[in-house]
């Protein structure tokens, strides 16, 4: 089975990387610059001592490279919740300030003489805590405005995608058109009608002008963007199936495996479309027998899974028309929901041709 996935792209330095970077080394530099006024008003040996300035500044510039390597770790979770990618940076953060206060501690003393003339142990635990509290606030606060950031980053990236999905969609409505409603399908419905009505079946002429009529209203009206009922659009795909039954009476069948509880989730507009007529199309012109076609959906928890499958023997991996529109499908779904909708096509282990989506579970509320 092939899975519909975005081309892997390359880390690229971001307006978000550009602001963490300044937001590292501003927090930094403030912590520096805090211990340099204590030191200043409360003046004692110790900051007199030889080394210690170029302790600290050894401390600071390691303060900002161990804060950015976190953020390198963390930008990978940038669609997470705010909360979510809060707590994982906080918990890093913990590991990041105990690093930090033994390179610290290292510093100062092989940099300076207070170990000696203090007679303090390497790594004294009283240091050691009173600079892991110092480290700590900044590093904290650091993750929480990140993480806001972060969430309005996510934000900005959704209305993107919103606006990228409305186009797609509608370029993708006026590509089903020229793909579904083509001269030819129409000419073949209408030849199929007239047929029926010299065979002295006007009922179902009739029936198949009425079905072709609704067909097209509903693609022409259905707006691209907007979320519909899933019981609507298995109802617009049965409009154009009983169209096609009626071409291929003898050659196509439908297999409805619908759960009630699934009916009613919300689902883009002319999503199955694609499918289905791709199934058609290249199941019945590779197939001399006749073939089933099974639309299927159910409901998994918080998850929807729908399936398009046939029996021919057609494989469907045509790489232009409707080919491509069965990428141009994925790259919608991944528009509207990012990473929680998956989409794959192959040919099925029991012979045939299988589509099969999952997309989160959404009803009206």
């Amino acid at each position: 089975m092939t899975e519909y996935d975005d081309e892997e792209r390359p880390l690229v330095f971001t307006r978000l990387d550009g602001t963490v970077v300044v937001l590292t080394a501003a927090f930094w530099t403030i912590n520096a610059l805090q211990l340099s006024a204590r030191s200043l008003i409360s003046p004692s040996e110790f900051n007199q001592m030889e080394g210690v300035v170029l302790a600290r500044l050894a401390s600071l510039i390691t303060g900002i490279f161990l804060t950015l390597g976190m953020w390198i770790i963390l930008r990978r979770l940038t669609e997470t919740r705010t909360f979510a990618w809060f707590w994982r940076a906080a918990a890093l953060g913990l590991i990041v300030c105990l690093i930090h206060t033994v390179l610290n501690a290292t510093y100062f003393r092989v940099l300076t003489d207070y170990h000696t003339s203090s007679g303090e142990f390497f790594l004294h635990p009283r240091n050691v805590i009173s600079t892991y509290i110092s480290f700590l606030w900044p590093i904290m606060t650091w993750s929480a405005l990140c993480a806001i950031m972060v969430a309005g980053d996510n934000l900005r990236r959704q209305q993107a995608r919103t606006a990228e999905a409305q186009a797609v969609a509608q370029q993708a409505q006026l590509a089903a058109l020229r793909l579904q409603i083509q001269p030819h399908f129409l000419f073949n419905t209408l030849n199929s009608a007239s047929s029926l009505i010299g065979q002295g079946r006007a009922q179902e002429a009739d029936r198949i002008l009425v079905r072709l009529a609704d067909f097209l209203k509903h693609t022409l009206t259905a707006a691209p963007r907007e979320l519909v009922r899933l019981e609507n659009e298995i109802d617009s795909q049965g409009r154009y199936l009983d169209i096609e039954e009626v071409r291929f009476p003898d050659r196509l069948s439908r297999k409805l495996l619908l759960e009630p509880e699934a009916m009613g989730a919300m689902v883009p507009s002319l999503i199955l479309q694609p499918f289905v007529e791709n199934a058609i199309k290249h199941g019945l012109a590779h197939s001399v027998a006749p073939i089933t076609l099974e639309v299927g959906a159910r409901r998994d928890g918080e998850r929807l899974k729908l399936w398009i499958a046939d029996d021919g023997s057609g494989t469907a991996t045509c790489t232009s028309g409707l080919g491509r529109s069965l990428a141009n499908a994925g790259r919608r779904l991944h528009l509207i929901y990012g990473p929680e909708a998956s989409l794959r096509y192959g040919p099925s282990v029991e012979g045939g041709w299988r589509v099969d989506i999952e997309l989160p579970f959404e009803v009206v509320a």
